[in-house]
């Protein structure tokens, strides 16, 4: 910022986020825009000197208007923070303004080789008519080359319309939403366990139905992507997830499929979708105590999963908070159950 240069940009937004000087106190942060100011007026900008010569605290205090021993403090904790730097003459520098100084001077370098030459040498767009009089003179001299004898064959168009880059149609996640059997085999294929799978078909569906991810939008083959990427990150996260419910196989509710009971459904607060996991899968299988508020899972391993996945699911779907528990394998179904 000198005589010749009277300013130069700031960017707010990287002087507010600045981790290094968020740090610092609102008195440290002051001084180093004054030190800012001093430095754009420097030569070379960007460095807190004078006349070239690197200033002292001394210097510092005197042009800041603050005292000497509060003005080493401050640059101590500007300087702890990384703020500023200091080149082998020990001269305090701003790095993003140096940095800036030689870009731009870079750019004026570049600019002086362009279109500034032109114009003073007459050349180009900026020749004047008569020069371009005497080109096109020039060129009506030159002899011209004869016709080719031999004529290429027109080219034949394509019959029928014309085809275009057809891109696949993008779109989010539907809210109903089903694991399709290709994409279960594939993961089953890769030593996934069918209850896992289950498993991370709800996550999956819910972050990108429901929750962060619910504005993403992808083709049918990017969604299938997703879904193997998913796979591999909850691999990394939890090596053991790919074995969630093998012990229970036997026992595993994600190979029960039934319909919900009408009675059942005239209870249910969200529309019913008969093919949907949740409700095929996992509700269907449950018995109802709707005095109680309760849900009776036919398995611990069931009850479980519901808790976990579907807590909210269920929660929304009768419009209430309802209890999940486990059945005794003794009692009749429908009667008292154990938590």
């Amino acid at each position: 910022m000198t005589a010749a240069n009277p300013w130069s940009k700031f960017f707010w937004n990287d002087w507010e986020n600045d981790p290094a000087l968020r740090l610092c106190s609102l008195a440290a942060q002051g001084l180093w825009m004054r030190l800012l100011c001093l430095a754009a007026k420097s030569n070379p900008t960007g460095f807190i000197a004078v006349a070239g010569r690197p200033c002292s605290s001394t210097d510092i205090a005197r042009l800041s208007g603050v005292p000497e021993q509060e003005v080493e403090s401050l640059l101590g904790e500007l300087s702890r923070n990384g703020v500023f730097s200091r080149d082998a003459q020990n001269r305090i520098y701003s790095r993003r303004m140096v940095r800036d100084n030689r870009k731009r001077a870079k750019l004026r370098q570049n600019g002086a080789k362009g279109g500034q030459t032109s114009f003073l040498n007459g050349k180009g767009i900026f020749a004047s008519s008569e020069q371009t009089d005497e080109q096109q003179t020039e060129q009506e001299r030159e002899p011209q080359k004869p016709e080719s004898r031999v004529h290429k064959p027109e080219s034949i168009p394509p019959v029928g319309p014309p085809t275009a880059n057809v891109r696949a149609e993008v779109k989010p996640l539907a809210g109903d939403w089903i694991l399709p059997n290709d994409w279960r085999e594939t993961a089953l294929s890769r030593g996934w366990a069918r209850t896992a799978v289950d498993q991370q078909a709800v996550r999956f569906k819910q972050y990108f139905s429901f929750g962060k991810g619910s504005g993403i939008k992808r083709s049918s083959k990017g969604w299938r992507q997703s879904w193997l990427n998913w796979l591999d990150r909850e691999i990394k996260i939890n090596p053991d997830a790919a074995n969630f419910g093998r012990g229970d196989a036997e026992n595993a509710p994600g190979i029960i499929e039934a319909s919900l009971p009408e009675n059942v459904q005239a209870q249910l607060k969200i529309p019913y979708a008969p093919n949907d996991l949740f409700f095929r899968r996992w509700l269907a299988p449950c018995s109802f105590d709707f005095d109680a508020g309760v849900v009776i899972a036919p398995t611990r391993f069931h009850a479980d999963f519901l808790a976990s996945q579907y807590a909210d699911t269920v929660r929304r779907a009768f419009g209430r908070e309802m209890k999940i528990i486990v059945k005794d394998k003794g009692a009749p179904h429908g009667q008292t159950q154990k938590t």
